[in-house]
């Protein structure tokens, strides 16, 4: 069987007045998605690892929560080579700009998002931040960028549209991360990898958290491809969003 691989894929553009929004999550195969520091051997394959890289050959933007920043990590880097020479190639960054999206700026400056030069860097700051938090991270990133309190999804997607005519951003969560533009209607591809574990940590979260609740949110899927790994036991899935959510019960 052909190994799994996300490099020549194309992408159902349908909004042309905003970025194209995927989405990329692992979960176990008991459906837990986000893991707290003293879990975080987390999940993934080295097969799973070179997917994640080969989405991120397509983005022009890599954005994670700040929680994600603060116990795995964040970076945008490619690491397979000749994806890197491909896109160099074609006109565009070796490898795409980082961004996370942080409410208080309480961000881990030794981290390679702060610590790397082979990438761009922006934090999206929540606009209820002191100041002073905005002056003192300007010194560790290339922008910070203000975010209102109100409309934040759509404001981050429209400044990377209009600022760096982004065209394809790719989402790495966490859950929280991921609800705040899900709660928006935003998400436009989901890639999903189930790992062939069972694992359970002390505080378990699927790959979704929205910032409210108002009851069930239902979204209907179109499944566009399946893949698996002989090697790692992994399924790899791609769904496009057929409609936006519904609360079905509150």
């Amino acid at each position: 069987m052909l190994n799994p691989s996300y490099k020549e894929i194309n992408f159902f553009y349908s909004n042309f007045s905003r970025p194209y929004l995927i989405s990329n999550m692992i979960i176990s195969s008991d459906g837990n998605a986000l893991f707290t520091d003293e879990d975080n051997n987390g999940l993934g394959s080295d097969v799973d690892r070179r997917l994640m890289s080969e989405l991120r050959f397509h983005a022009d933007v890599v954005i994670n929560g700040a929680e994600t920043l603060r116990v795995c990590g964040s970076s945008s880097l490619i690491k397979e080579k000749e994806l890197v020479k491909q896109r160099v190639s074609n006109g565009k960054s070796a490898h795409p700009i980082a961004s996370v999206v942080t409410n208080s700026g309480n961000l881990p400056l030794n981290n390679r998002f702060f610590t790397s030069d082979a990438f761009d860097s922006i934090i999206f700051l929540g606009d209820e931040a002191d100041q002073s938090v905005l002056n003192f991270l300007s010194n560790y990133c290339e922008e910070i960028v203000s975010v209102p309190k109100d409309n934040r999804a759509r404001f981050i997607l429209n400044y990377l549209y209009e600022n760096y005519s982004s065209k394809i951003i790719l989402l790495e969560g966490g859950p929280s991360i991921n609800g705040l533009f899900f709660e928006n209607n935003l998400i436009d591809e989901y890639f999903i990898t189930i790992s062939p574990e069972i694992f359970i940590p002390q505080n378990s979260f699927t790959t979704i958290n929205p910032s409210k609740y108002l009851g069930i949110y239902k979204q209907d899927l179109i499944l566009v491809s399946v893949q698996h790994s002989d090697e790692s036991g992994e399924v790899f899935l791609r769904y496009k969003r057929k409609n936006k959510f519904k609360v079905i019960k509150s």
